[in-house]
């Protein structure tokens, strides 16, 4: 049976189409998803011997969601309590109370996860050094509020804070995770858990 040119190259392109359809669906199905240690680690350690973990300021326990500042009162929400990988989690700081306070900024936040060791930062520096996160008091009034989208992806949780060489390591993990915002001034640190999933 002769076939034409036309019809030949009709099959041809139709078969390279279902290649890289098959071909997208196994990188999907191999997946870019969390690499990291799965569950609850002992701890997050880093081959790099360059990687200084940040260490937020953390002085006590995080208080949960509300908090009392002095003469008002701060709120922390988010909009879900899991989170796939790839995905963005977003975390709002409102001042709930009838008062202004002072805060240290919007950066002022962790990204932690949990160990047996306890919560850690996924952040870091890769220069040797620690790293200091961009803070400056500033008033946070009645109608004040932080809104942070985080694609929760390691680029974006690194380049979250501009001009701040960040890296996460190790690769985030499926497990338990919070958002921490540590930089309410006179007020306990607020935080909110979710659980990042593959």
């Amino acid at each position: 049976m002769e076939r034409t040119r036309r019809e030949l190259l009709g099959r041809g392109a139709l078969a390279a189409v279902g290649t890289v359809g098959i071909a997208g669906c196994l990188d999907f199905a191999a997946g870019d998803g969390p690499q990291g240690p799965a569950g609850t680690p002992e701890t997050l350690t880093c081959e790099d011997e360059a990687f200084v973990r940040l260490d937020p300021p953390i002085d006590g326990p995080v208080e949960g969601t509300v908090v009392d500042a002095p003469e008002t009162r701060l709120e922390l929400s988010s909009e879900g309590t899991a989170e796939t990988y790839g995905q963005s989690v977003r975390v709002v700081l409102r001042n709930t109370g009838d008062a202004a306070t002072t805060t240290l900024g919007r950066y002022a936040y962790a990204i932690q996860r949990e160990t047996d060791a306890g919560w850690l930062d996924v952040r870091g520096s890769t220069t040797g050094e620690p790293a200091e996160l961009p803070r400056a008091e500033e008033e946070f009034g009645t109608t004040g509020a932080y809104s942070w989208e985080i694609r929760l992806d390691e680029a974006a949780v690194a380049s979250a804070v501009p001009d701040l060489d960040l890296a996460v390591c190790p690769p985030l993990g499926a497990g338990t995770h919070r958002f921490v915002y540590w930089g309410a001034v006179d007020a306990p640190p607020l935080g909110v858990e979710f659980d990042l999933i593959g």
